[in-house]
């Protein structure tokens, strides 16, 4: 108890030196934003319901208390500091798109990620399970880290979820606010008057409509009996329409068509089938437009349906759509530290996010060596490759900061030139 009281402290200590010349970001209308922190000294417990007239107030509270995390409301509220909820007056909210690794199995998880579970003790590398696959128990701890091979995989989702946001729903790059987490994802922010009045079913269809739920291949593929009238689309058309039918053709046209089929649940007398006939396909949705009858009749319904559930899960982009949904929900602060990773919580433009660079854009401490002591390390953090088993390594200051922050076995021996 004592060492991790000393661990706590010495990471607040680092937070401190940041928290001396911080760039806090100022959401639109500051003043009825309510925020909350977590701090160091009572980890497990959230303050919230506080307001504050001016940016300047904020950093003072935040210097003065050195806060291990900082979030804010993504709703206005007339009395934002109203500890019943009720009595807050909602005035709108920002609509708010969270994609996080966290809910996306990577290969890298393997090398990072761990779990155990609590009541028999059975513990693997990668993805948690929902329950342990040894005694069913849905008690499981996680051990999660980041590497860079995660934050690519967060950024081309939330570049897929752009894309949705700008060709379909038609919002401009400046209404977007980007901001990476700290630790496996990004956020995306739009605010605007006509998105702030937006009650949470309205939030769910858009949540909905940019992850791909609802996507039915009779709008696509002709089916006898069908009341759904297709929409006879070509690779150029907007929206789902043009996704869908370009996906399609990248999945015939793929070299490992049958390896992909069987990937995703076709049956093997099927997968021969419609290899047999690959080319014959493929000629079919090059005609302008596609020829879809054709491809009514040679692919059976059920194995369109599971063809195309498989589109609209790759297609779509992988949301939380809890958060999306949620018109009073606390979100980190642009230019607060994440308090598990010892990153800073950054705003970046879209140019920004294309050229993503950890380093550049979220490390905020020194990289230069220091020796440490660390019991069971995760084979990779960030990009910096980790012997797996126990021992004394060299690593870059950062990263040590962020072996503190998570919670290791860790304990720093002395810096090295």
């Amino acid at each position: 108890m004592e060492i991790k009281f000393m661990k706590t402290r010495h990471l607040k200590y680092i937070f401190a030196r940041y928290y001396k010349k911080p760039s806090i970001y100022e959401p639109p209308e500051f003043d009825k934003r309510e925020f909350a922190f977590v701090y160091f000294e009572n980890p497990d417990s959230m303050q919230r319901h506080m307001g504050f007239s001016s940016l300047e107030e904020l950093m003072i509270h935040i210097e003065q208390k050195i806060p291990r995390h900082v979030y804010y409301s993504s709703a206005i509220y007339e009395y934002p500091s109203a500890v019943n909820m009720n009595e807050k007056e909602w005035l709108g909210a920002e609509l708010v798109f969270d994609i996080d690794v966290d809910h996306i199995d990577t290969p890298c998880k393997k090398l990072h990620d761990r779990w155990i579970c609590l009541d028999c003790g059975a513990n693997g590398w990668g993805l948690a399970p929902q329950a342990c696959y040894k005694c069913g128990s849905e008690r499981i701890r996680k051990e999660t880290w980041v590497c860079e091979t995660c934050i690519s995989v967060a950024k081309d989702e939330s570049l897929k979820l752009i894309d949705f946001l700008i060709s379909d729903f038609g919002f401009r790059k400046n209404e977007l606010l980007i901001v990476f987490s700290g630790h496996r994802g990004f956020h995306i922010h739009i605010y605007n008057e006509k998105i702030l009045e937006l009650n949470q079913e309205a939030r769910r269809e858009i949540a909905d409509y940019v992850r791909g739920i609802g996507i039915n291949y009779k709008m696509f593929i002709p089916v006898k009996g069908s009341l759904i009238k297709p929409y006879n689309p070509d690779f150029w058309d907007p929206a789902w329409l043009g996704r869908v039918s370009r996906a399609l053709y990248n999945l015939f046209t793929s070299i490992n068509l049958e390896e992909n089929l069987k990937k995703i649940g076709i049956a093997d007398r099927t997968i021969k089938k419609i290899s047999s006939l690959k080319q014959e396909i493929i000629k079919k949705l090059e005609e302008k437009p596609p020829n879809w009858n054709y491809l009514s009749k040679v692919i059976d319904e059920n194995t369109w349906e599971i063809i195309f559930h498989k589109v609209a899960e790759e297609e779509g982009a992988k949301i939380d759509e809890r958060v999306t949904i949620d018109i009073k929900r606390l979100i980190r602060l642009p230019g607060s530290l994440h308090g598990k990773t010892g990153m800073k919580v950054s705003k970046i433009d879209y140019h920004g996010l294309e050229n993503f660079d950890i380093r550049k854009h979220a490390v905020v401490f020194a990289d230069n060596l220091v020796k440490v002591d660390i019991k069971n390390p995760p084979q990779k953090i960030l990009d910096v490759l980790l012997e797996a088993k126990k021992g004394v390594v060299k690593v870059p200051y950062y990263i040590y900061v962020y072996l503190l922050a998570n919670g290791a076995e860790v304990r720093m021996i002395k810096s090295t030139s």
